[in-house]
């Protein structure tokens, strides 16, 4: 998993900066900021509720369920899932000409949530998820950062929202094939054999036996 968390962390931001400059303003895979859209859109503008509001609660639904749904499915075949969720979101924003508006937004922002879902169900046995910035942030406060680890969210996340908002004000045809990208090397990677750690037993020669007259 070291081998692909920055990648993955990368392909977690370029879809959330996707879904929110794209797609309604919401997030594909931040259920709590979703939430709180639907509480202060709820507070501040109720006749308005089928909006921003109901775009993010959307999102957080179609992700919880997604998460919930997964859970049986080996990390391996979740990753499989959300690369195939992430293709088909590719298809889908060629079809509406690179440029969703309206109801078209909702069906490419249900695929971007079951792909962020996914992704975050292929890591659910990981020390290092790739979408929440809570616990790298606690470990800060508390002096134990680890760049390898932490830094994955911390850093590459915020990139790939900034990719996703540079690429697509340039080059809109592109869409989600980015994230479609990272996401496939980390598939490879995964599939590939660990490499083999050497030891000092294993580097240092072994004396030659005794030979016998």
């Amino acid at each position: 998993m070291r081998r692909t968390v920055w990648i993955l962390a990368l392909a977690a931001g370029y879809v959330d900066g996707l879904a929110l400059l794209y797609l309604g303003g919401v997030f594909a895979g931040v259920v709590p900021a979703n939430l709180l859209l639907v509480g202060i859109t709820a507070a501040t503008d109720p006749h308005h509720l089928t909006g921003t509001a109901a775009r993010a609660a959307l999102a957080a639904a179609v992700y919880t369920i997604t998460v919930a749904l997964a859970r049986n499915l080996p990390p391996a075949r979740c990753l499989v899932a959300g690369l195939a969720a992430l293709c088909t979101l590719t298809g889908a924003w060629a079809a509406v000409h690179h440029d969703p508006h309206g109801v078209a937004q909702l069906p490419l922002l249900v695929l971007a949530a079951i792909a962020a879902a996914l992704q975050a169900a292929a890591q659910r046995d990981s020390d290092q998820p790739t979408g929440y910035l809570t616990g790298p942030l606690i470990r800060v406060d508390d002096g134990r950062i680890h760049l390898a680890g932490d830094g994955a969210p911390l850093i590459a996340v915020p990139l790939g929202a900034a990719g996703a908002a540079l690429l697509l004000d340039k080059v809109p045809w592109l869409g989600p094939l980015p994230a479609v990208a990272l996401v496939a090397a980390a598939v490879v990677l995964r599939a590939l054999p660990p490499r083999k750690t050497r030891t000092r037993a294993d580097t240092t020669p072994r004396p030659e036996p005794a030979r016998t007259p």
